[in-house]
């Protein structure tokens, strides 16, 4: 199976990559804003009515989702991200450009989504704030829509998935037998109270705390204080040696375990932490999203297996 290309990309080198586009091979933005609920935002809604990168598509978490989950935006199956892509009017032959208007925070869940299902070039803008105040292009155009075929077959998908995710049951079943920490490296991306359970969820009536074994290192760490772009590699290795006692300076880090897992509320944050391990640091090691995150995890789980440190 071809690996795909997946990378964080400045708006400078954006718009460099711009200049190589052809009609065969089109550079594509994709917007995929997204906001928490109590926000009182609406990406889409944005999208549609305020400014945008010209020629881009909006990627809807919500939307392009497992349908009839209680838990937001759950990953797709293969049929109904495969509709998704071909109203998108994305081809397999496009490198997509992938951003968010917060700067760093839904968007590497969406490229990662798109990697996922095998698209083979896809990049972060690192990141849309940067661009707008350049003051690069931007525009209102509506959003053509063509047909394409997904890039992968549904088999390859289940075997990337299977790689790149873990489901409730998996996670539960190494939690019970003690095996998280043996087999993973576990990292929780929110807010440190909430792990600790010293705050509530921003979800009603959802318990906070953290599961059994994980760690906490809140995406805020990973990225700058503007929140809008990642901190360096050399950064980034000295928060993992400084918190974790991890040297992530080469794979020999995991010590026989399997791999990284990383979860957070609802499976979004989770990859701001996927993309610094595996993008900004450059690591090759497996890393598994667990995408039911802690929405799922706390409305599942049980009670003993809910933890509260504060």
């Amino acid at each position: 199976m071809s690996r795909t290309i997946l990378s964080t990309l400045s708006p400078a080198a954006f718009r460099a990559l711009l200049g190589t586009a052809t009609s065969a091979s089109r550079v594509v933005p994709v917007d995929a804003t997204w906001y928490m609920p109590n926000s009182g935002k609406n990406g889409l809604q944005e999208f549609l009515e305020q400014e945008r990168i010209p020629n881009a598509g909006f990627f809807d978490l919500d939307a392009i989702s497992l349908p009839g989950s209680k838990y937001p935006h759950m990953l797709p199956t293969y049929s109904i991200f495969n509709q998704a892509i071909q109203e998108l009017g994305i081809r397999k032959n496009d490198t997509l450009v992938v951003y968010d208007k917060s700067g760093i925070f839904s968007s590497p869940r969406a490229a990662w989504t798109f990697a996922l299902f095998g698209h083979p070039r896809v990049y972060l803008l690192d990141n849309y704030i940067t661009y707008k105040q350049a003051e690069y292009q931007l525009d209102l155009k509506p959003v053509d829509t063509l047909s394409t075929p997904l890039p992968i077959s549904e088999a390859e998908f289940k075997t990337k998935y299977d790689e790149q995710v873990i489901e409730y049951e998996e996670l539960l079943d190494l939690v019970q037998t003690n095996k998280l920490a043996q087999d993973y490296y576990a990292f929780d991306a929110r807010p440190h109270d909430r792990y600790t359970g010293k705050v509530p969820e921003p979800r009603p009536g959802l318990s906070s705390g953290h599961v059994p074994s994980s760690l906490s290192l809140p995406f805020s760490k990973v990225i700058n204080a503007d929140n809008k772009t990642y901190k360096s590699k050399e950064e980034l290795l000295e928060i993992f040696k400084r918190d974790f006692d991890l040297d992530l300076s080469n794979s020999d880090f995991l010590k026989g375990k399997k791999g990284i897992i990383v979860m957070c509320g609802s499976g979004v944050t989770a990859v701001v932490l996927r993309f610094a391990i595996q993008s900004v640091i450059g690591l090759d090691v497996p890393i598994r999203v667990y995408d039911g995150s802690w929405t799922e995890w706390a409305s599942r789980a049980p009670s003993e297996l809910i933890v509260k440190t504060h």
